[in-house]
This record gives structure tokens, C-alpha cells and sequence, in this order.
């Protein structure tokens, strides 16, 4: 990205995201996997699937950064229900306050991706921090792969936390579950 190039970030809701999910959201995937897209859990009709849940969800949101008119990368996530599915697949142990669920307690932030070309431009941090600065869950949290170290280190330098691991499918690779408290916007 250059000085002259602008970066601009639009949100979706899921019905909106749902006209561009093959058109937008599958090729960042595509583009942003391609190391582990042989992987059966990677798999790209999978991922849409799992998408696709994640849209059926209370609080669901995608925000989409393009440069000039190209997609450059994107973040989705949902509000988790009470209930929630996500906390099954812990490996360790934690509170189970800590992972308790009311519809309204935390956003869960299930993907964020920048095409490579583009990475280390403060792209993902825009991203990140456009989605979740007015939501209005009390926290946050995700799932970052134990070996994926450049995600690591930026998740842990904007203040995320690890609160244990989690596999939550058994093809899926082990993942470290992190938390973020969120601050309510002013706006």
C-alpha cells in the first residue's frame, strides 16, 4: 500500500454478506490459506459452510478492507449464545465462569485475514479494530493457531490474553483461546 492508495473498510450484515461471500470472501480465503487448503479442515467449501453458520448467528458482522477497488482482507464474527458451541474442545482447563455465556457476553471474532502481498502494512490491525470498537458484548474472543507465531505476537501487543487451548474439531489443528475486554465506544 502506498501513501497514495487509501484503505477503506465497509460492514456487512448477513444478508449482505451472503452477495459476496463467492465473490470476496472465498478468494481472500483462498489467497490467505493456500499453505493449508489440502488440509481436509481447510477445505474451501468448508470454510464457506462454516461461514454460513456463523452468519445464522445473533450479532453476526463482516467488515471488508479494500485498497482503491481490490479487496485486501476482512473479519467476521457473531455474538455466542448462550450455550455456545466454542468453549467445547478445551484441552485445558478453565474457569467455568470464564466461559459462561449469556447471548450477550462476548463476540466471538472468527476470522481475520489480509492477502499476503499486503501483510505487515497495519491492514489487520485496521480490520480488527474497525470491528470491534462498537460492538457491544463485554469482551472478545478468538482462536489462533499455536503455531502461527506472527499472529501470536500481534494478538498479545493489542492486549489479547490466552485463557487456554482448544481443538474444536477433531481434523482442526489445536488452537490457543484468547480473550479481549472491550471498551464501549463513546460514538
Amino acid at each position: 500500500m502506498t501513501d497514495s492508495q487509501s484503505l477503506t473498510i465497509a460492514h456487512y450484515l448477513a444478508a449482505d454478506a451472503e452477495q459476496i461471500l463467492e465473490s470476496v470472501v472465498a478468494p481472500i480465503y483462498a489467497a490467505t490459506h493456500a499453505d493449508v487448503i489440502p488440509s481436509a479442515f481447510y477445505d474451501p467449501d468448508r470454510f464457506l459452510q462454516r461461514v454460513r453458520g456463523y452468519m445464522r448467528s445473533p450479532g453476526f458482522e463482516l467488515v471488508i478492507a479494500t485498497i482503491e477497488t481490490e479487496p485486501a482482507g476482512l473479519a467476521l464474527g457473531y455474538a455466542l449464545p448462550e450455550g455456545a458451541r466454542w468453549w467445547q474442545g478445551l484441552t485445558t482447563h478453565v474457569d467455568p465462569d470464564a466461559i459462561a455465556e449469556n447471548g450477550h457476553r462476548t463476540f466471538a471474532l472468527c476470522e481475520l485475514m489480509v492477502r499476503p502481498e499486503l501483510q505487515r502494512l497495519g491492514i489487520a490491525r485496521a480490520i480488527h479494530d474497525e470491528l470491534l470498537h462498537k460492538r457491544p458484548e463485554d469482551r472478545a474472543t478468538l482462536l489462533v493457531r499455536e503455531d502461527n507465531t506472527a499472529a501470536q505476537v500481534a494478538y498479545a501487543k493489542w492486549g489479547w490474553t490466552k485463557i487456554g487451548k482448544l481443538k474444536p474439531y477433531p481434523d482442526s489443528p489445536n488452537y490457543d483461546a484468547l480473550l479481549l475486554p472491550l471498551i464501549p465506544s463513546a460514538d
